[in-house]
């Protein structure tokens, strides 16, 4: 056994201990799933194909026929059960994009070159937009964001305090990137964290394999829709039983 399969293996012991979310303390963290990374004819997808064409394909396949279907599964349960969804979205609050990181200020650069324009979306345009789809209910919160990890650059760890929540069922886009990046530093603030495995995506299936694992080693823990599900509607047995069908394509 390699050193890797070694590694593996010990995660997938790990994995096999009980969601450790507190049921009714749990909030659903929706995370980027916005019209500019989930359609491909919108400027991060355009800027991709330009940059390596045919690279984003796959991408946009599983936004589409698994990580939308996934959520949407998901907010019916947290809804029904009356558990809060909370939305974290990108987006500059400069029109110029000059609050953003330099990273970010990188790739409106190389947007500018490539395309005649930055690309990162600015607040409340209509890219910046939660993906229709999955629309938040009216009274749901959305939290604006100019950072990958939605606690660099906003209050939300204060707000889910402040709403009792513990645990959190983090899923999005993308795995590797916000997704991860927000899990991994609301672990680090004390919230019990579950990436939603089949209900977030990368660039390709290796990233998102990758990133899974390496959060699942030390910081939470990974599991697919359908369980999570499983384990919320268990928890609330008063509760109306919820829909669990949900798309078992992977991810």
């Amino acid at each position: 056994m390699t050193e890797h399969e070694q590694v593996a293996e010990m995660i997938r012991q790990k994995e096999r201990e009980p969601i450790a979310l507190e049921p009714g303390k749990t909030a659903l963290l929706i995370v980027d799933v916005q019209r500019y990374f989930a359609r491909p004819d919108l400027d991060f997808g355009q800027l991709f194909q330009r940059l390596a064409p045919g690279a984003t394909d796959g991408y946009f396949q599983r936004v589409n026929s698994t990580v939308l279907p996934n959520i949407r599964h998901l907010q019916n349960c947290f809804r029904s059960l009356g558990l809060p969804v909370v939305f974290c979205v990108a987006g500059a609050r400069m029109q110029d994009g000059s609050d953003l990181p330099c990273w970010l200020k990188d790739f409106d650069n190389v947007g500018l070159q490539l395309l005649g324009r930055r690309t990162t979306p600015v607040m409340n345009d209509d890219d910046w937009q939660v993906e229709d789809s999955i629309a938040p209910l009216p009274g749901e919160l959305v939290i604006n964001k100019s950072s990958s990890g939605a606690l660099s650059s906003t209050n939300l760890d204060q707000t889910l305090h402040n709403l009792g929540i513990t645990s959190l069922a983090v899923c999005g886009l993308t795995t590797a990137v916000c997704v991860g990046l927000t899990a991994r530093q609301t672990a680090d603030r004390g919230f019990r964290v579950v990436i939603v495995s089949d209900a977030c995506t990368e660039m390709s299936q290796e990233m998102h394999d990758a990133a899974l694992l390496s959060f699942s080693h030390v910081f939470g823990q990974v599991r697919p829709t359908q369980e999570l599900m499983s384990f919320l509607d268990s928890a609330h047995p008063a509760s109306r039983s919820v829909e669990v069908t949900y798309s078992s394509a992977a991810s």
